[in-house]
């Protein structure tokens, strides 16, 4: 392996000089800058990132708690973050487990051990709770997506559930509907996670003086064959719905199987609306009208808070993000 010491010689400097060069300190005049470059490009040198985490004191590897990888929200989520991360010199270290998983806090207890820069953590893969009573001192800790955004000892980062859940209900109320189902996760976990967007769509429906027809909700897990399954339970109600609220693109799609298996067409017969904006949702048959969730924008403000709070630690800073609505073909107006 190629060492610094195998640049100086080649370049005629010292092992100082190629250091200097190689940090970006002391005083190196252009040329020789460029000459020890020369060498390290042609001799392939790679630092040793072992020896330079043990000078720095840090390791240069964030991790990432997720609930899973099997929802593409998740998996988008992961990709966006691990490509920002190596722009700003970072690699990852990805762990999943579920707010119900006993194993978690042994997990994030090894991610700390592993001495971790930094963790980003999404609150339906382990409980504020849980986090503040296992006391990791010193960890720099990142909470996301926590639905109702209550006092954190640490930065969080969030969407504004509840007005996504508003939009969601006002678009269809607009369209004329009425009678609206909905299908959410009710689940221990993910109660935590979808009982803003819930509590929006009654306040849109109050707003029409109408509430939520507790008949039509029904409850599973947040993925696709939940929606297809209480899906079919809503569609083959005797008075069934007009229109349906997701709390997620998963359910969503899951629904719209449903819907065609039955023979309902969307959006004659029956308008879908999701929630999240993952890619896949553009390319449904039809396309699914969703309440976005920005991927890309909360992983850029995960990461940037993350690298802020390794640099100046306990800084306490809280986003919360807007909800949108991107109109697909899966709404339309009701049709007497």
């Amino acid at each position: 392996m190629t060492t610094i010491y195998d640049i100086a010689r080649a370049a005629g400097v010292t092992a100082t000089t190629v250091s200097n060069v190689l940090s970006g300190k002391g005083s190196v005049s252009s040329a020789t800058r460029a000459r020890v470059m020369q060498y390290v490009e042609e001799l392939h040198y790679s630092p040793n990132l072992v020896a330079r985490s043990l000078i720095k004191g840090r390791t240069g590897v964030l991790g990432l708690v997720f609930p899973s990888i099997d929802n593409p929200f998740f998996a988008e989520m992961t990709a966006a973050m691990e490509c920002l991360a190596y722009q700003a010199g970072f690699r990852v270290f990805v762990s999943t487990f579920s707010s119900g998983d006993q194993t978690g806090q042994k997990m994030l207890r090894d991610l700390a051990l592993r001495r971790v820069d930094g963790v980003i953590i999404f609150s339906a893969a382990i409980t504020l709770d849980i986090i503040q009573a296992m006391e990791l001192p010193n960890l720099p800790i990142i909470y996301c997506l926590e639905e109702e955004m209550q006092p954190c000892p640490f930065p969080a980062i969030s969407y504004d559930f509840f007005e996504g859940g508003r939009l969601a209900g006002e678009h269809l109320l607009s369209l004329g509907h009425r009678r609206i189902g909905v299908i959410t996760d009710m689940t221990d976990e993910g109660q935590l996670c979808h009982r803003s967007r819930i509590k929006g769509l009654q306040t849109a429906l109050a707003s029409y003086d109408l509430t939520l027809d507790t008949d039509l909700m029904k409850n599973g897990h947040s993925n696709a064959e939940t929606g297809k399954a209480v899906g079919y339970e809503l569609l083959t109600h005797p008075n069934r719905p007009t229109a349906v609220f997701a709390t997620n693109d998963m359910m969503a799609m899951g629904l719209m199987t449903a819907a065609w298996e039955l023979n309902i067409q969307i959006p004659r017969d029956l308008s879908i609306i999701g929630f999240d904006g993952i890619a896949i949702s553009r390319f449904t048959t039809p396309p699914l009208t969703t309440i976005k969730i920005d991927i890309e924008a909360l992983a850029a403000e995960a990461i940037n808070l993350l690298l802020h709070e390794i640099k100046h630690p306990n800084s306490q800073n809280s986003v919360v993000l807007p909800a949108t609505l991107v109109q697909g073909a899966s709404t339309g107006p009701l049709l007497l």
